[in-house]
């Protein structure tokens, strides 16, 4: 898998992989033209979307209806070094009346990629190429 950044100017980057681009900016307070979300945010974002992926998956091999399915995400920064300290999920299913299956749908949304890859950290090489 390859993914490709390009700089376009000040603060803003576009990211391209697979044929699909995101823009990712700093706020105007932080010298940005706020054109796209942080980095941080990025970050947040993958982290959601794979939990939502994985209990969409699991709703729809259990029976329970995932329409209306959204998640709230809030998150603080650390500091020593600079981080995303804690990050609280709550996940919200509409149609799902019957919680018998709860601690399933939390264990699912646990074990997304992303969620995997935070507690289990890949080993990263940072090359400058000329």
């Amino acid at each position: 898998m390859e993914m490709f950044l390009a700089h376009k100017g000040k603060k803003k980057f576009v990211v391209a992989a697979r044929g699909h681009q995101i823009i990712v900016d700093q706020p105007l307070e932080q010298e940005g033209n706020d054109e796209g979300m942080t980095p941080p945010e990025i970050f947040i974002a993958s982290l959601a979307t794979c939990m939502g992926v994985y209990i969409l998956n699991y709703c729809k091999n259990s029976g329970i209806n995932p329409n209306d399915m959204t998640l709230n995400i809030k998150w603080e920064k650390a500091s020593n070094p600079a981080r995303i300290g804690n990050v609280k999920v709550d996940i919200k299913l509409p149609r799902y009346k019957n919680m018998e299956r709860e601690q399933a749908i939390i264990k699912v949304a646990e074990h997304c990629l992303v969620h995997n890859t935070i507690n289990m950290p890949p080993e990263i090489s940072i090359n400058l190429v000329k």
